[in-house]
C-alpha cells in the first residue's frame, strides 16, 4: 500500500506541481572604467550558499582546468596528482564522489567510480560555472553531499567576440590552444570551441622519496588533450531550441611514484579515454509559466594500463582496465509563479546508464527516476522562504525522501545586509565499482545518507559606483552515515562497508573588493575555508583514530588575488595556500603519515591593445615564483617555479 501511495504521489507532483519562476534581485555585474567585467555577480537574496566564477579570473586564467580553477577562486579543495594528471573536489570536507558536476543539467560523473576528473574540464568551453554548497544542490540533483558545480551553455553570448583564439607557451614544452567562433543571422546561432593541451611535463623536481634525496626529472608524464564543443541554437517567438555536442580525446602517461623511480623495471602506465556528450534542449515561455524537456546521450571509452617488471623484465604486475559507459538521460521541468509572492516549481529526471568493463562479470546497468517539487514566497522583498521535496526511485527501489528547507531575510530595508539559514536530508548511491567490481563488489551497500545545516551572513554594499565591498560568512554542521569505505578483506583483497559516521563541519569566508582609484582600478578577493570532518563511527574508536581529521582533507585552505588594471596594463597575484593533511589513519607524526602545509605564488603581467575591431592581448605568467617544493599527494612530484606566455585576439 505505501508503495503505490509513493507512485501515485510521484505522478502528480510530476504533472501538476510546476516549477519555480526563479526571479528574485540579483546584483548584477559591476563595470568600471573600460574595465574588464569584476562585478558582484552572486546572488544574495538566495536561501542557500552559491557563487559564480568571475568573468575576469576564468579570461586571465583561460588555460587552467577547472580543478585549478576552483583552486584558485573558491574555497573548494582540489586534491590534484599534478597538471594534467587526476584532478577531484572535496565540497565541505566530503568524498570526491559527493560532488556532483552538471554540465546543461545533467551529471557528467562517471557511473562506475561516481567522481568526475577535473583536469579534462576546459574552462573556455562554459559560458558560466556556477557553484551550489551543501543542500542547495538538491534544486540540481540528489547525491551531492558536500555541493555541486554547474557548468552553463545556454547563456545569452550575444556580447561575446565573433572569434576569440588564445595562443600558450610554457615550461616543459607546455602548449595551450583555446579557440571559440561565435556565428549567427536572425534567430538562428552558432558556437564552436576548440582546445589543445600537450606537455612534455617532464619538470625537475627534488625527490626525498629515496636515500639519499636528490634532484630528478619527472618522467612518462606526458599529456594530450583534444576536443570540441559545438552548440547550435534557434530562438522562436516563445521559445528555443538548443543541440550541443561536446567531444574530447584525452590521453596521458602516469609517471612512477617519487619512491620507485629507482627500482628499474621499465614500469609502463597509462590512461586513455575518449568521449561524447550530446544534449537536445526545447524551452517554451509565456507570460509567468516556462516548461524545458531536455534529452542526452553520453558515451565514454576508457582504456588504463599498468604493468610492472623486474630488473631482469619478469612482469610483476598487470592491468588492463577496458571500459565503455552508455548513458541515456530525460529531464523536464515546468515553472509558473501562481500570484505576486508565491512561486510552485517541479521536475523529473530519468536515467538509464550501461556500463560494459571487463573488471565486471557481466554488463551492468543502472535505472533511476527522481522527482522533486517544492514553493518559494517572498514577504515584502525582504523574507524569502523555500521548500523542496525531491524523491528517488532506483532499480525499482525508493529512497527515503529528501528535502530541503531554507530562509534568507534582509536585515535592513536600505542595506545589503542578509541572514539566511538550511536545513536539508540527501542520500548518495553506491557506485558501480562499490556494487560489482570483481573482486570485492558489495551488492548489499546501504545509500549513504547525509543530515545538514548551515546558516550564513551576506554583506554587500556599493559606494558611488567607485567602491564595491561585500563579504560572505557561512558555517555549517552535516551528519554523514553509512560512509562507504574500502577495507582489506579476508581473502586479500579490498571490499567497500557501511561502516563510518562522519561529522563535517566548519566555516567559509569570501571578501572581495572592487573599484577604481584615479585611472587604476583594482579588485581584490580572498577565500578561506576552515574544515573539520572526522570518523565518528564505532570502527573508528575501537582503531583509536575518532577525531583525527580524515585523509587528504585539509583543516585549513585558502586563496588571496589581487588585480590592477591602468590604461590596458595589467598585473595579478595570486596565493593559494593549503594546510597539512593527513595519509594514514594513524596519529604518528611523520612525513609520510602528515603532508606538511604548502603557499603557492604565481603572478602575471600583461597588456591589451585595442583597435577597430580588434584587441589583442599579451600575457606572462610566473607560476610558483619562490620555487616551493611540496607534494599535493604523497610521493608524487610537483613542479618548481614555471614560466608562460601566451597571446590573445578578439575579432568584434
Amino acid at each position: 500500500m505505501k508503495t503505490a501511495v509513493r507512485i501515485l504521489l510521484f505522478v502528480v507532483l510530476a504533472f501538476v506541481l510546476p516549477e519555480q519562476m526563479f526571479s528574485q534581485a540579483v546584483f548584477d555585474t559591476l563595470f568600471l572604467n573600460e574595465f574588464e567585467v569584476i562585478g558582484i555577480k552572486d546572488d544574495y537574496s538566495q536561501t542557500y550558499k552559491q557563487t559564480e566564477i568571475d568573468t575576469l579570473e576564468r579570461k586571465i586564467f583561460e588555460h587552467y582546468d577547472l580543478g585549478e580553477l576552483l583552486t584558485a577562486f573558491s574555497p573548494v579543495f582540489i586534491k590534484s596528482y599534478g597538471k594534467g594528471s587526476i584532478s577531484s573536489a572535496s565540497f565541505r570536507g566530503t568524498a570526491a564522489s559527493h560532488t556532483q558536476v552538471l554540465w546543461n543539467g545533467f551529471s557528467i560523473n562517471s557511473p562506475m567510480l561516481g567522481q568526475v576528473d577535473f583536469s579534462y574540464i576546459p574552462d573556455s568551453f562554459f559560458n558560466e560555472i556556477k557553484l551550489l554548497f551543501g543542500g542547495g544542490s538538491l534544486f540540481e540533483r540528489g547525491g551531492a553531499l558536500g555541493g555541486a558545480v554547474l557548468l552553463d551553455n545556454f547563456t545569452d553570448v550575444t556580447k561575446r567576440p565573433l572569434f576569440h583564439i588564445n595562443q600558450s607557451a610554457g615550461s616543459f614544452k607546455t602548449f595551450n590552444t583555446a579557440v571559440n567562433v561565435n556565428a549567427g543571422k536572425g534567430n538562428f546561432g552558432s558556437e564552436t570551441g576548440i582546445i589543445f593541451q600537450s606537455s612534455k611535463n617532464d619538470f625537475k623536481y627534488y625527490n626525498n622519496g629515496v636515500i639519499p634525496p636528490e634532484y630528478m626529472k619527472q618522467e612518462n608524464a606526458s599529456y594530450l588533450n583534444t576536443g570540441f564543443q559545438q552548440h547550435f541554437s534557434s530562438k522562436y517567438k516563445n521559445g528555443r531550441f538548443d543541440f550541443i555536442t561536446w567531444n574530447q580525446w584525452n590521453n596521458r602517461n602516469i609517471p612512477p611514484i617519487m619512491t620507485n623511480v629507482l627500482k628499474g623495471g621499465n614500469p609502463e602506465e597509462y590512461q586513455n579515454s575518449f568521449f561524447s556528450r550530446n544534449i537536445l534542449n526545447w524551452r517554451y515561455f509565456k507570460n509567468k509559466s516556462a516548461f524545458t524537456v531536455k534529452a542526452a546521450w553520453f558515451y565514454e571509452n576508457q582504456h588504463y594500463f599498468l604493468r610492472t617488471t623486474t630488473q631482469d623484465s619478469s612482469q610483476v604486475s598487470l592491468i588492463d582496465s577496458k571500459n565503455k559507459t552508455n548513458g541515456f538521460y530525460l529531464k523536464s521541468s515546468f515553472k509558473r509563479e501562481l500570484f505576486p509572492g508565491w512561486k510552485v516549481f517541479s521536475g523529473i529526471d530519468l536515467s538509464f546508464d550501461k556500463v560494459k568493463s571487463n573488471n565486471y562479470e557481466d554488463v551492468k546497468r543502472r535505472n533511476t527516476g527522481s522527482l522533486h517539487a517544492g514553493v518559494e514566497k517572498s514577504f515584502n522583498k525582504r523574507l524569502f522562504v523555500n521548500l523542496l521535496l525531491r524523491e528517488e526511485v532506483a532499480g525499482g527501489v525508493f529512497l527515503p525522501p529528501m528535502f530541503f528547507a531554507g530562509i534568507n531575510y534582509k536585515v535592513l530595508s536600505n542595506e545589503g545586509l542578509f541572514l539566511r539559514a538550511t536545513a536539508s536530508k540527501n542520500f548518495h548511491l553506491p557506485t558501480l565499482n562499490d556494487l560489482y567490481w570483481y573482486p570485492g563488489g558489495n551488492p548489499n551497500l546501504k545509500p549513504e545518507s547525509a543530515t545538514e545545516y548551515d546558516a550564513g551572513l551576506n554583506y554587500y554594499k556599493s559606494f558611488s559606483g567607485k567602491l564595491v565591498v561585500s563579504v560572505d560568512v557561512t558555517g555549517y554542521y552535516s551528519f554523514i552515515n553509512d560512509w562507504i569505505q574500502w577495507v582489506p578483506s579476508d581473502y586479500r583483497y579490498w571490499t567497500p562497508l557501511n561502516i563510518s559516521y562522519v561529522k563535517a563541519r566548519g566555516v567559509e569566508v569570501s571578501t572581495q573588493v572592487t573599484g577604481v582609484i584615479n585611472d587604476i582600478n583594482y579588485k581584490i578577493t580572498g577565500k578561506y575555508a576552515f574544515t573539520k570532518t572526522t570518523d565518528e563511527s564505532d570502527k573508528a574508536v575501537e582503531g583509536n583514530y575518532s577525531g583525527r581529521q580524515l585523509i587528504y582533507i585539509p583543516v585549513h585552505h585558502g586563496n588571496l588575488f589581487v588585480y590592477l588594471n591602468f590604461k590596458g596594463w595589467s598585473a595579478g597575484w595570486l596565493t593559494v595556500f593549503t594546510g597539512k593533511r593527513n595519509t594514514s589513519l594513524d596519529e604518528q607524526n611523520s612525513f609520510s603519515n602528515v603532508l606538511p602545509y604548502y603557499s603557492l605564488n604565481n603572478v602575471n603581467f600583461g597588456k591589451k591593445l585595442e583597435f577597430k575591431k580588434t584587441d589583442i592581448t599579451v600575457d606572462i605568467k610566473v607560476n610558483n615564483i619562490f620555487n616551493v617544493q611540496y607534494q599535493a599527494v604523497l610521493w608524487r612530484a610537483m613542479p618548481g617555479i614555471n614560466f608562460e606566455i601566451s597571446l590573445q585576439f578578439d575579432i568584434r
